[in-house]
């Protein structure tokens, strides 16, 4: 199966002006990191951390998911996109809305600017929804990616409503509990019932396609499906009405469980594949899964840490919120996108040429060498910044900020060079 379709000229270049704005995003969280390097806070609510974060969360993983899943649910659900007009909406609703809100984030300005910000990301949101939605009842298909890529919008709608009340209450305070015990439902909501969820969806089709798996055991799927969902459900029910205590733990180790599933089925697609050399992106696509699987096994610390109030609690549940996305979903998506934005531009720029002349093939459309930079600049980003994060080490932590600005300009300058690539074609 060809995992990209052709396209109208419009979802082309819509999904190219996500795929842009991302690496944009990316490159801008980069220079803001290595702003903070030298004096980084180490409470996950200081202005700061609240301003990366969501441009991490908002501007780099979710526009670029926007983009993929304009592109990628038509192959899935086989069937059209329901509206080519109506994403132009949400992206014209969700960038500003975007900046809004980091801006406001970073200079702690919790007024119009906060709440209109949050307004429109929520209005984009629901609208992404209702494509999503629309799209899938067109389809007649019923499948563990579906559901989870369907579930996960749920969670993303209810993110964001719940964000936007955060919003406005630091001006009228309405809220019946304090906004740190919000926050941490807000966080896993986003987390584990958007990223995880749509993650898990996307790649459990793409693993195996690009591995060209011969074992892809869909039961695995459907236990993770309902392990993740009920825990978080859990979760949720338990923290609004007790906070975290002990009997967290439980919850904490369904969604291990269900996780754990989900691992072994990335396992037995990679054991049963036919491609067997590994290329650079799916090296980061193995080292995101290395990143959540580290983030996971950190929540039963870090929950016992807090019951006993320790401050250390704080300190890694802002590491665990920086592997999380600067280590799972960043490492993923720089893997993929050199997977799935190079077949887009091929598609539209040589599959009318194949077979009648000599073309180049998707990989030959990016820069290896910019890639290679990139792929070991993060490498030293991630040992570096978060050792020093972690030992209150600047010196180790302005090194990692230094490694992620190269690692984000290589990987936006490999994105400019797909994007803007001439077609090259000998009879």
């Amino acid at each position: 199966m060809n995992p990209l379709p052709k396209n109208t000229p419009g979802t082309y270049r819509l999904i190219i002006a996500h795929y842009l704005i991302s690496g944009i995003c990316l490159a801008m969280l980069a220079v803001l990191l290595f702003v903070l390097s030298g004096n980084f806070p180490a409470h996950y609510f200081a202005p700061g951390t609240l301003a990366i974060t969501h441009l991490a969360a908002l501007g780099w993983g979710t526009m670029v998911i926007f983009g993929a899943c304009y592109q990628l649910l038509p192959v899935l659900l086989e069937c059209d996109l329901y509206s080519n007009k109506l994403p132009w909406i949400v992206f014209a609703l969700f960038l500003p809305g975007l900046f809004c809100l980091v801006y406001s984030f970073w200079v702690f300005d919790p007024g119009i600017h906060m709440q209109a910000g949050g307004v429109l990301l929520t209005l984009s949101i629901l609208l992404f929804c209702v494509i999503i939605f629309k799209t899938a009842a067109r389809s007649a298909i019923a499948s563990a990616p579906k559901d989870f890529i369907l579930t996960s919008c749920i969670w993303l709608a209810a993110t964001a409503i719940l964000g936007t009340l955060m919003v406005f209450n630091f001006q009228y305070a309405f809220l019946p509990e304090d906004h740190l015990h919000f926050l941490r439902l807000h966080a896993h909501m986003g987390i584990a019932g958007w990223f995880l969820m749509l993650i898990i969806g996307v790649s459990a089709k793409l693993i195996p396609m690009f591995l060209v798996s011969r074992n892809q055991p869909s039961n695995l799927l459907s236990w993770c499906f309902g392990l993740i969902n009920i825990s978080l459900l859990l979760f949720m029910a338990d923290g609004y009405t007790h906070g975290l205590h002990l009997n967290t733990h439980l919850i904490v180790l369904m969604m291990l469980c269900g996780l754990a599933f989900y691992f072994l089925y990335v396992m037995k697609c990679f054991r049963s594949r036919l491609k067997k050399k590994l290329d650079i992106p799916i090296l980061k696509t193995v080292l995101s899964i290395v990143f959540l699987s580290v983030s996971v096994l950190m929540l039963p610390v870090i929950i016992h840490l807090a019951v006993k109030q320790s401050a250390w609690s704080v300190k890694l549940s802002t590491l665990y919120g920086m592997l999380i996305f600067m280590g799972w979903i960043t490492a993923l998506i720089m893997g993929q996108t050199f997977k799935t934005l190079p077949f887009i531009i091929w598609v539209k720029k040589y599959e009318h040429l194949s077979g009648k002349a000599r073309i180049p093939m998707p990989a030959d459309l990016y820069n290896a060498w910019l890639l290679k930079l990139q792929y070991f600049a993060y490498l030293i980003f991630c040992i570096s910044f978060f050792a020093g994060f972690l030992l209150s080490n600047n010196l180790l932590m302005t090194a990692g900020a230094v490694s992620i600005v190269i690692a984000a300009f290589s990987y936006l300058g490999n994105v400019i060079l797909l994007i803007t690539h001439k077609p090259t074609a000998k009879l």
